[in-house]
């Protein structure tokens, strides 16, 4: 039983064959920027991503037609329950209508599944990032016109979260667990017995500064930005969403290029660095304070967790908590597949997009 496995990024769609359960092909296409950039839209990337897709299968003697189950990255959809979901036209509609947001990953289940109808085979998806546990409390703000809302790295959170739980000889439903995914956008989660009751939300600005997004900003003060008129509806989203964060303060978010900037002198970059890891450090705490209890461990993952120097200064911070566990690359396609291919045979309920 062969699976293929797609998780679709910015610049490149990162695809994999599972047979049975061994990952056997993986393989990360790479797209040239300039060849992005001519893209409009995100949805008019959809026949050049299933191309690109094509050609990796027949470059490695395969067509769909050797395919028996086809897995997606989940899409940017309503909120739903953690787990493992079969795509079908509802999904497909709901990430093409931008109603819960527009991110290149839509393009995955919507690939996965005109490949699946073509072969007469389903196609899953799980724990996509509009994954919602959190409790009522959690989504209050001091106002009742703005709520609180659930959008994160559900898949490599829920997989590290079951990856900690083990190595604490533990089911990931037994253990209370803060985890924080370190990528553009930073969430910070407090994982209680198997739910994540309480999360950052780094897309909307309710979260940490991050290496591009400016995370959660005094509203008064970004009102009186609103208010000036100095910046149209487009510039106010880029400086929440691309523009803000290192980016804003750097002139660029590319981590190992600060950390250069730092090791020549760079008093600046050093200081705005070390206050995007105090405010990592400052969630973490919040999240265990969510918890209600101590928390059995801390997890600290994605893309900046490669980096030393901002992982240290975390740890100096929060270290009197609990253990720390660091792994910086969760391997999505797994992930992905752990759940899935389960799923599909038996093993885990698949659920219903309604």
């Amino acid at each position: 039983m062969k699976a293929l496995i797609l998780n679709l990024g910015g610049t490149s769609t990162k695809v994999a064959i599972c047979d049975e359960n061994q990952m056997i092909l993986k393989e990360s296409i790479r797209h040239p920027s300039e060849e992005i950039e001519g893209f409009k839209k995100i949805w008019a990337q959809y026949e050049y991503r299933k191309e690109r897709i094509l050609g990796f299968l027949n470059k490695n003697n395969l067509s769909i037609h050797d395919i028996e189950l086809f897995i997606s990255r989940g899409p940017s959809v309503k909120p739903l329950e953690s787990g493992v979901y079969e795509v079908n036209e509802s999904m497909v509609t709901d990430t093409k209508s931008g109603e819960y947001g527009q991110h290149v990953c839509n393009l995955g289940c919507a690939i996965a599944l005109s490949f699946a109808k073509e072969n007469g085979r389903k196609a899953l998806i799980a724990d996509p990032p509009c994954v919602d546990e959190m409790i009522p409390i959690a989504r209050y703000t001091g106002l009742p016109e703005i709520t609180r809302h659930s959008y994160f790295q559900a898949l490599s959170h829920k997989a590290f979260g079951r990856f900690i739980a083990a190595n604490l000889g533990k089911t990931y439903e037994e253990s209370n667990i803060v985890i924080t995914h370190l990528g553009s956008g930073i969430s910070c989660g407090t994982h209680k017995k198997g739910k994540v009751i309480d999360i950052t939300n780094g897309l909307d600005g309710d979260a940490p500064f991050g290496m591009d997004r400016s995370g959660t900003l005094p509203a008064a003060d970004w009102k009186k930005l609103i208010q000036s008129q100095k910046y149209s509806e487009e510039e106010l989203d880029y400086m929440l969403n691309g523009g803000g964060g290192l980016m804003a303060h750097l002139g660029t978010n590319n981590g190992e290029e600060i950390e250069k900037r730092i090791l020549s002198g760079d008093k600046k970059a050093q200081e705005v660095f070390e206050a995007m890891a105090f405010q990592v450090s400052k969630a973490v705490g919040a999240a265990a304070g969510a918890m209600g209890e101590q928390p059995d461990a801390i997890g600290i993952t994605g893309g900046l967790a490669h980096s030393a120097r901002f992982v240290d200064f975390i740890k100096k911070q929060v270290w009197w908590m609990a253990p720390i566990y660091v792994k910086p690359d969760i391997d999505e396609l797994d992930a992905l597949s752990s759940v899935c291919i389960p799923a599909y045979l038996g093993e885990i309920d698949i659920r219903e997009y309604t």
